[in-house]
């Protein structure tokens, strides 16, 4: 039987993003109240989920369904080793050889897609890891309650959906109150790093996440500290298909 995978089917977007166009104030000012584009809503309003996770104590963690001393666990996961974050981490390509690569360090994965999720913690569990854990929450709501002030080093956004259709925008993972949240998480000197492929979304993010006072700008040399990170999926593609990927790297001050 052969091992090679089959070919990733990746939808091209619709070109250019136009980066000066933001929803009204309002939408994202009730962000936080009304939980507006996060992905499945309010999990408090979501009593039963259609698929289970693995049983305490395994690494895996779901707001609203995870124990009081799951959440501990979590929590004292977070903040005993240098921690990474990557939000949307698809087929997990990447932060599995990330957290393979960097048994120093701990990562926490948000995938809301419960089959890639499944299969990210399946892969971490056959290889043995021990600092990774899997959530498959909106990464939003996981942040900004779970995660304590100043844990985080590093937040990877690699090839996040653009979200073309203007009534989605709140859906965007960069919005002024995320990035006042990642502001809080973010150690001093911690990093927000984004990657696209998508021209004029890196020009929209860093309208919103420079106008932050926490945030410097966009700093190319920072890229050094992942020159050897691997791809994901969309990136290989992108690669072996000619088509550019735009770099962002930001640094908590």
């Amino acid at each position: 039987m052969s091992n090679k995978r089959p070919p990733m089917r990746v939808r091209r977007g619709r070109g250019a993003l136009d980066p000066n166009r933001t929803p009204p104030p309002e939408v994202w000012e009730k962000q936080p109240l009304t939980l507006k584009g996060f992905v499945g809503g309010d999990p408090a309003k979501r009593p039963r989920w259609k698929n289970p996770i693995p049983p305490e104590p395994a690494p895996w963690f779901r707001y609203g369904q995870s124990s009081e001393q799951h959440r501990a666990r979590l929590l004292q996961f977070l903040t005993s080793a240098p921690l990474e974050i990557e939000i949307g981490s698809g087929d997990g390509r990447f932060i599995l050889a990330w957290a393979q690569a960097h048994p120093d360090r701990h990562f926490l994965a948000f995938e809301v897609r419960w089959k890639l999720a499944n299969r990210i913690f399946n892969r971490a569990q056959e290889a043995g890891l021990k600092n990774l854990w899997v959530s498959d929450n909106d990464a939003r709501l996981v942040i900004s309650e779970v995660v304590p002030d100043g844990a985080i080093s590093v937040v990877h956004l690699l090839m996040p959906d653009p979200w073309w259709k203007a009534k989605h925008y709140a859906r965007r993972i960069i919005s002024p109150w995320f990035v006042d949240v990642l502001a809080r998480k973010l150690r001093p000197g911690g990093i927000l790093r984004m990657e696209t492929d998508v021209e004029g979304y890196p020009e929209w993010a860093e309208r919103i996440v420079e106008a932050h006072p926490d945030f410097k700008p966009h700093n190319p040399e920072l890229g050094e500290l992942f020159a050897d990170a691997p791809l994901t999926s969309r990136q290989e593609w992108c690669r072996e298909h000619g088509f550019p990927i735009y770099r962002r790297f930001w640094q908590r001050r």
